[in-house]
């Protein structure tokens, strides 16, 4: 698929309380309704107690943010499965309906109940232009044909999304048959496989081109650079801050000292080597294609 980039930029009309524009959330949910063999999260069996937490967790995320009068995207990226639980739903439907957030989004395997759940949404006040989805096929556990209804149901209610899949060689087949059922202005991405053991051959890193003309970034690694992605940031359930996904240099906590008052970005890692470290920087004229919020890996409109 051929994506025309844009230039970047961010929205003008919003007053900025601080550098973070993009934040990521992650709460105590950290088990999911998959058993992928590769994944430790389908190896954890959570119940009420944790879902409980999670849900407190989430509703006074929300509610700080819009104290706070934040301005940008949230972008939901749990250790787990999120949308078959009605209280992501109702959060994200919280999120979007606040005047200082331009997107509201999560990471998914698509496997919730569509029409109940933007049923659901839409009833919690959530704002459908503002709801951004990343999915995540999974070859062990669903069919294309399952994993494409889903996504025609989606685009059927008018929702921006994207998906993709790990780059295991032995799943092309399949990958290029939902590359095929897919209508072309949604972008499939390919994560680059880790613990394969070996290096991909040259046939196998031509059809995953072919699938993703971005899947050259998931290759590299780059040297980290701070100042590069300093408008975003990790917020885990307890309210602690981190520069992204991957580092752990301790920014400070969202519930005591605000956004506006957090210490300054520094990063103790080498390189960026996930879509969700390096997705954000403003240094990767790459990913001008997919506009001002790259992180959500959505090529805009038009």
């Amino acid at each position: 698929m051929q994506i025309r980039c844009i230039s970047s930029g961010v929205a003008r009309g919003w007053q900025q309380l601080n550098t973070i524009r993009h934040v990521y959330y992650r709460g105590s949910l950290s088990f999911c309704n998959y058993s992928c063999r590769y994944c430790p999260f389908s190896k954890n069996r959570g119940g009420g107690r944790q879902l409980a937490r999670d849900e407190k967790e989430l509703s006074r995320f929300v509610e700080e943010i819009g104290r706070e009068r934040f301005c940008g995207t949230v972008q939901i990226v749990p250790y787990g499965e999120a949308l078959i639980h009605k209280y992501y739903w109702k959060g994200l439907a919280e999120l979007s309906a606040l005047s200082g957030i331009q997107a509201a989004g999560v990471q998914s395997n698509f496997s919730f109940p569509v029409e109940e759940m933007l049923r659901l949404y839409e009833r919690a006040g959530g704002y459908m232009d503002k709801l951004r989805l990343w999915g995540t096929f999974h070859p062990e556990m669903t069919t294309v044909e399952e994993f494409l209804g889903q996504c025609r149901k989606l685009v059927d209610a008018g929702i921006r999304f994207c998906v993709g899949a790990v780059g295991v060689p032995e799943h092309l087949e399949r990958l290029r048959k939902l590359r095929a059922g897919l209508d072309g202005t949604i972008y499939m991405w390919i994560n680059k496989m880790d613990g394969m053991g070996r290096k991909y051959t040259d046939r196998e890193l031509q059809a995953f081109f072919e699938l993703d003309a971005n899947f050259g970034l998931e290759l590299r690694h780059f040297p980290t650079n701070a100042s590069a992605c300093a408008q975003s940031a990790l917020i885990l359930g307890n309210g602690d801050v981190f520069p992204c996904v991957l580092c752990r240099e301790k920014m400070g906590n969202l519930y005591e000292d605000s956004l506006a008052g957090l210490q300054q970005k520094t990063c103790a890692r080498s390189v960026c080597d996930c879509f969700l470290s390096y997705g954000g920087r403003s240094d990767l004229a790459e990913l001008d294609c997919f506009g001002p919020h790259a992180q959500f890996r959505i090529v805009p409109m038009g």
